[in-house]
């Protein structure tokens, strides 16, 4: 579905801490956000599609985890055009 996910060395604390029960929790509401929004924003500009995400994200992940804002973006351009399935 979506192109990226938090992997171990790329979210902050989890590298140190290696809680793969909460980076699998973080994955999950990463990929349960982006096909919510997918549902919701399909056709609406990327800008807003993009937005949405960042403020979904940031209130349902919580700290030590970082989304790399490139694959929102792209994501979010997917979302937009339609293009976005799984």
């Amino acid at each position: 579905m979506t192109r990226f996910e938090f992997a171990p060395g790329t979210v902050g604390m989890m590298v140190e801490d290696e809680d793969v029960a909460r980076l699998d929790a973080a994955n999950a509401v990463l990929r349960a956000t982006v096909r919510e929004v997918r549902d919701a924003m399909g056709g609406v500009s990327p800008d807003e599609v993009h937005a949405e995400l960042v403020r979904l994200l940031a209130d349902r992940v919580g700290t030590g985890f970082v989304v790399r804002d490139a694959d929102l973006r792209a994501d979010a351009e997917a979302i937009s055009e339609g293009t976005l399935f799984g």
